[in-house]
């Protein structure tokens, strides 16, 4: 595990948590209104913020069950513990996927490259999510890596997109397609798909269908069909794609991919 140096002078150290503690409040509506959910001084916490002071032991515990995070934010970087914990992840869908003796994947059935999925929103009842993958390969495992793009504002009043909350995933092969066991790492939510080969006749689509797990509630489904196109086009159609990544009406998804996604209920 990286540490900063023995040497290092207690200013530096008390850095590297305000650091920190600005990345983790990109998304929080406001200073103000973290501090009275957290129950912290606000004064205290700009000095926290601006590297003059580190918080008592009860303090911390609070700061880091809000973020989801632990302790270390007082010494690492949050970008190295952020990658930790997709690593962590990443090895332990890999040994889910890859268990001795099993059968590499045949990647000539799902390439390596970008590619382009649609499905009905699990949070928005009638819309529809567009997002990008990159599927890769290491030590001959099928990985997954991409991003849920969240559509409410990180300040009230500005346009600036809440955050990208970056996941990961493994492919399983089977006889008649292949399953996907994604994990967002730090917020303990995974995700399952299984997808067929071809979509009414067309090789160009591979169909599926997605279970999220997490308890149901009001207004939310667990379970949406997902339909999935290997990207083929130039740098200009990848940036094309890229500004349509989000929650929409469904106008940008082609009819095939649409019938397919329509024909799951909203809720599940």
């Amino acid at each position: 595990m990286p540490r900063l140096p023995s040497s290092s002078h207690p200013a530096e150290v008390r850095a590297v948590f305000g650091q920190n503690l600005r990345v983790l409040c990109e998304g929080e509506s406001s200073i103000s209104d973290l501090c009275r959910r957290i129950g912290i001084n606000r004064t205290q916490f700009n000095r926290y913020l601006g590297g003059e002071a580190f918080p008592r032991p009860d303090i911390l515990q609070r700061i880091c069950a809000h973020f989801s995070v632990d302790a270390r934010i007082l010494l690492e970087p949050i970008a190295q513990i952020r990658a930790d914990w997709r690593l962590r992840a990443a090895l332990s869908l890999r040994d889910v996927a890859m268990p001795p003796r099993a059968r590499p994947f045949d990647h000539y059935l799902m390439p390596d490259g970008i590619y382009r999925f649609w499905r009905k929103s699990f949070s928005h009842p009638g819309k529809y999510v567009t997002g990008l993958w990159r599927v890769h390969t290491e030590d001959n495992v099928k990985k997954l890596k991409s991003f849920d793009l969240y559509p409410h504002p990180v300040r009230r009043g500005t346009r600036r997109a809440a955050r990208k909350v970056p996941y990961s995933g493994v492919f399983m092969q089977h006889f008649d397609g292949v399953s996907l066991l994604c994990s967002t790492g730090s917020e303990n939510v995974l995700s399952f798909t299984f997808f067929e080969y071809g979509l009414s006749g067309s090789t160009r689509y591979y169909n599926g269908v997605s279970i999220l797990t997490r308890r149901q509630m009001q207004d939310t489904a667990r379970l949406s069909n997902i339909v999935l196109e290997r990207f083929a086009g130039d740098c200009a159609d990848l940036i094309r794609l890229a500004r349509q990544i989000g929650i929409g009406d469904g106008h940008t998804v082609p009819e095939p991919a649409r019938r397919a996604l329509d024909r799951l209920p909203d809720e599940a």
